[in-house]
């Protein structure tokens, strides 16, 4: 899978690395309920592509569009057959007269017409379906690949949270704990000690709704997956493993010319245009070329003759079997070669004709939608590289401040220890740092999920660029 590989060889570094937190069962084990079996993302994407039915359906649709190519050339193919035929007439004069009929037998018949101009672009035509149905696959087979992706790291975003919010409750816990002695003492007002129960209640519900969240995003991730309930989970690791500085602007114009030759949904729309121009061609091909047939036959026959009347003297009688035929089995061979051109095809109103001016307005509409795609990915692109390149400054700065955030809470607990500080100041200085540490992890989240749907975008790997030195 040559799209979203290089997140793949991310997040398998990613599982190769110790676990730094213990979020990855804490729902499940909280509940006493079986842990969910861990999964790498190979084997995640392999799940997701083996059971998602739209993925399946276009595998499907790839096979009928070869047999529409099969069934192309099959024009040009003669048919070869066997007959046998009895005919019966008759007349009062002239040639057919001279028999009843004839009884045919055709060992071996031939039989081949074709419209050069007809055949050729309907063959171009199918393999234009072809292209369609394969262009669909690798679209649905992309989406497949970043909604896993994408639940992936849902996942891990989920649980991050989860350990995110009972860090903050084990330092609340704490700083009740301290509050609560320096109340004992006489030396913090009551008003403190209920201060600190508040905060420590209000948290509670947080750590409820980041494990809801949690298995919300499990529920989904199963589902990407073909499985039920939460029988998968993704394999721990660190989260920030493989973050690069993205390039530039300078970037743009070569993601954008990427994505405009590889993107499945344009490659689509080209591929509708072509498959117009096609079959208009191959409509015009019905008065623009005649039609040529060439048959062929060999085998017996057996004549049914009259009697011939010509009034002669009696007791002559000549020999006609040269035109009425013996009655006799006979062999006989025909070979038959010509060209058929159909004037009525100059018509306006003639069903070839309208197909023609039907088609030549579906590709004037397929240009249209190429003029609007391209400009709507240039504008995807140009959005999901800046999400990609804030997240990767959110990361920097949110890491340095996470680290003074520790440092002022680390001062705050032990200023209020010493009675420098109040409580109040206290509790900022802990949401300061649950605040620094939340956008922290959705910055990681949002830089690895928007380096696949730029895969998603362009069709197709781009590590290349987006991490292309000057």
């Amino acid at each position: 899978m040559t799209s979203l590989r290089k997140i793949r060889i991310i997040l398998i570094a990613m599982i190769a690395v110790a676990p730094a937190t213990a979020w990855n069962g804490a729902w499940a084990d909280s509940n006493n309920a079986p842990q969910p079996a861990e999964i790498a993302l190979d084997e995640a994407l392999a799940s997701a592509l083996a059971n998602n039915q739209e993925y399946r359906i276009s595998r499907l649709r790839v096979r009928q569009s070869r047999e529409r190519v099969n069934a192309a050339w099959g024009q040009i193919l003669p048919a070869i057959e066997s007959e046998a035929s009895l005919l019966r007439q008759g007349a009062d004069s002239g040639a057919m007269s001279l028999s009843d009929g004839q009884y045919d037998i055709r060992v071996a018949q031939l039989k081949f017409g074709v419209n050069p101009g007809a055949f050729y672009n309907s063959l171009k035509l199918s393999y234009a379906g072809q292209g369609l149905a394969l262009a669909e696959q690798k679209k649905i087979r992309a989406q497949v690949e970043l909604n896993v992706i994408r639940g992936y790291f849902d996942v891990i975003l989920a649980g991050e949270m989860v350990s995110l919010r009972k860090n903050s409750m084990q330092v609340l816990e704490e700083n009740l704990k301290d509050v609560s002695g320096l109340y004992r003492t006489g030396s913090v007002p009551k008003f403190e000690l209920l201060q600190a129960q508040v905060k420590l209640k209000s948290q509670e519900p947080l750590v409820s709704e980041a494990e809801n969240n949690y298995r919300t995003a499990l529920d989904f991730f199963n589902y990407h997956l073909g499985f039920e309930n939460h029988a998968r989970t993704v394999k721990k690791g660190h989260l920030t493993d493989g973050i690069r500085k993205p390039g530039g602007e300078e970037i743009l114009p070569d993601l954008i010319a990427r994505a405009m030759a590889n993107r499945p949904e344009i490659i689509q729309v080209s591929l509708q245009k072509e498959a117009s121009d096609r079959s208009r061609k191959a409509n015009q091909s019905a008065y623009l070329w005649p039609y040529f047939t060439v048959g062929a036959s060999y085998g017996f026959t057996y004549m049914l003759p009259n009697e011939v009347n010509v009034n002669l003297p009696a007791g002559v009688n000549p020999d006609f079997s040269q035109m009425t035929g013996k009655k006799e089995w006979q062999q006989t061979w025909q070979v038959r070669i010509a060209a058929t051109y159909r004037w009525s095809s100059l018509i306006p109103v003639d069903g070839h004709n309208a197909a023609a001016r039907e088609e030549r307005e579906k590709t004037a509409e397929a240009e249209e939608r190429l003029a609007q795609l391209g400009r709507l990915t240039a504008i995807s692109i140009r959005s999901i590289h800046g999400r990609l390149a804030t997240a990767f400054e959110t990361i920097l700065s949110q890491e340095k401040n996470i680290e003074t955030a520790e440092e002022g809470l680390r001062i705050a607990r032990e200023g209020y220890r010493a009675g420098i500080l109040k409580n109040a100041d206290l509790l900022n200085a802990e949401l300061t740092l649950t605040g620094a540490r939340t956008a922290y992890i959705k910055a990681v989240y949002d830089y690895h999920v928007s380096r696949a749907e730029l895969d998603r975008e362009t069709g197709m790997n781009n590590d290349d660029i987006i991490f292309r030195e000057k």
